[in-house]
């Protein structure tokens, strides 16, 4: 069984492995810092049996890691751990086909126990946390599934398009051809179903969540 852990803090990452790796014999257990990160993985290795994806990873807006993997690999299962609990968080990340939600507080019991259902074909899971009523809309999962029809490297432009990059800094962080970052946005202006990089831009907005700062602020 490989698994494949995506968090960008260090600490929360060993713990889960530890915690994975103590599963038993037979068990890899691999780190991804950021999306990027996890796009290398999969394409080297190819998919894991299990993913444990942080909603705020670098090269990720809102769900769209979440998407994008679960877009491409049905088949494999990918739990949500993450802070932001928010119960509207926790549904609409069902809704995009995570198999379970774990809150980063959770107990070392409650994450091996969730993890064992998720294993044994559950789905659906929020252990210890409140689901909200309203759902992913329909125009985010539109979004969603262009977005599961990009290469890596096409997420990664529209990453970067998102963040207010122009196209000669996105072929310099890639180290490509600013031809080629254009070639790539057509490609990805058609698989949104977009005509320009603002449309492309509030497209991806559906699928940005409320941090939790914003969350826990008094009205």
């Amino acid at each position: 069984m490989k698994y494949v852990v995506a968090d960008d803090h260090p600490l929360f990452r060993e713990a889960l492995s530890q915690l994975l790796g103590g599963a038993g014999s037979g068990v890899e257990v691999e780190h991804a810092e950021t999306i990027a990160q996890l796009h290398n993985l999969v394409d080297r290795d190819g998919p894991p049996d299990l993913l444990l994806l942080d909603l705020h990873m670098p090269g990720a807006t809102g769900f769209s890691a979440l998407s994008w993997f679960v877009g491409n690999y049905p088949s494999k299962p990918v739990v949500v751990v993450s802070a932001n609990t928010n119960p509207d968080t926790v549904r609409k990340a069902i809704d995009h086909g995570a198999a379970a939600f774990l809150s980063k507080s959770s107990s070392t019991q409650t994450i091996g126990d969730c993890l064992r259902r998720v294993l044994d074909g559950e789905r659906g899971l929020h252990p210890e946390l409140e689901i909200g009523d309203v759902g992913a809309s329909l125009q985010a999962l539109d979004i969603a599934e262009g977005l599961a029809s990009l290469t890596p490297q096409q997420f990664r432009v529209v990453s970067m398009l998102v963040e207010g990059m122009l196209n000669k800094q996105i072929a310099y962080e890639l180290n490509v051809k600013e031809a080629t970052v254009k070639a790539h946005m057509t490609e990805i202006f058609r698989k949104l179903g977009v005509h320009s990089r603002t449309q492309a831009v509030l497209a991806i907005g559906n699928l940005t969540i409320t941090p939790v700062e914003e969350l826990q602020r008094t009205p």
